[in-house]
């Protein structure tokens, strides 16, 4: 019976790679995935990489320095941020299109990827506290950063490749799909489903509140330790969830019942004492224009315009 699991096993697994290949000729013109792995303590694009990646109709170019981290210039008057895919700049390859551009007038070298939680980047740090100037910036998306913070959140489960499998991937693309396709019939928690908008709506308000107060409160603490440890100068960005939007009669805006129940959240645990230096947080820049990426999973950089969070919990 075993043997024949495993021949059903391996079949299955010739048959998904056989859907998922693509020619690898034509692949090496331009990605279309982007190229991301993790080594057990964060998530990274490859180091030290060059790559163009597919977006709609455009390709994206995609430069990395030694650490993984997204580079627009080799200027050395750069400050570091971090966070995971809504921060990375999917939909974008220049510095003065993304929203942090019109706060900070330094280059910016991303230290992100998607599934990089809110746990991983502090791993990041720590881990290259040597590599870590004294003023960085952290953003939090708020879509999906706020069940990151749960225990029970293993980045193993949703990002499939390793740190040492991206350059080959690089060089011969056709791989991850490879991988994507073994992760699935071998990890019983791997996933490469996303929930939709009313999935994740649901997730949210059916959350115990008090106890994702005390993971964000749990979180917010860790965050101090390492300011207070490496005297580090941390400006902090919450990102609206793309999930609290809706539209209605042509233009978009937040969800009510919702936003009330998020904003009693982050109102009483990040606009509590704690050592950050500035924190803000989203708002929509048009609200009568496509807020969404291609993927229907994160805000348009063109988007998103920042306040401060004192400001938004006063209103």
């Amino acid at each position: 019976m075993s043997n024949l699991f495993f021949g059903i096993k391996n079949i299955s697994i010739f048959f998904i790679i056989s859907i998922l290949y693509i020619s690898e000729a034509k692949a090496k013109n331009c990605l279309d995935f982007l190229p991301f792995g993790h080594n057990s303590d964060y998530v990274h694009l490859p180091l030290k990489s060059e790559f163009c990646v597919k977006y709609g109709k455009k390709n994206l170019k995609f430069k990395t320095d030694h650490l993984g981290g997204r580079i627009f210039s080799t200027s050395n008057n750069k400050i570091q941020i971090f966070g995971d895919s809504q921060v990375l700049g999917l939909d974008l390859d220049t510095q003065n299109k993304h929203y942090l551009n019109n706060y900070y007038s330094k280059d910016f070298v991303i230290y992100a990827a998607p599934n990089n939680g809110p746990y991983e980047v502090i791993n990041f740090i720590s881990l290259n506290d040597k590599n870590i100037k004294n003023q960085i910036l952290i953003n939090f998306n708020l879509s999906v950063d706020l069940f990151r913070v749960y225990s029970d959140w293993e980045i193993k489960n949703y990002v499939a490749l390793k740190s040492d499998q991206l350059s080959e991937i690089l060089d011969k693309p056709y791989k991850y799909k490879t991988i994507i396709a073994k992760s699935i019939l071998t990890n019983k928690y791997f996933t490469t489903a996303r929930k939709n908008n009313e999935e994740m709506k649901k997730l949210f308000m059916t959350r115990d509140v008090n106890y994702l107060k005390k993971n964000l409160t749990k979180y917010i603490l860790k965050i101090d330790e390492i300011i207070e440890k490496l005297n580090l100068k941390v400006d902090f960005v919450l990102t609206m969830p793309y999930w609290i939007y809706q539209k209605k009669n042509n233009k978009f805006e937040r969800i009510n019942f919702i936003e009330t129940r998020l904003k009693n959240i982050l109102c009483s645990t990040f606009n509590k004492k704690n050592k950050l230096n500035t924190i803000f947080i989203s708002k929509l820049n048009f609200d009568t224009k496509p807020i969404l990426t291609e993927d229907k999973r994160h805000l348009r950089s063109e988007q998103i315009k920042l306040i401060h969070l004192n400001k938004y919990c006063k209103n």
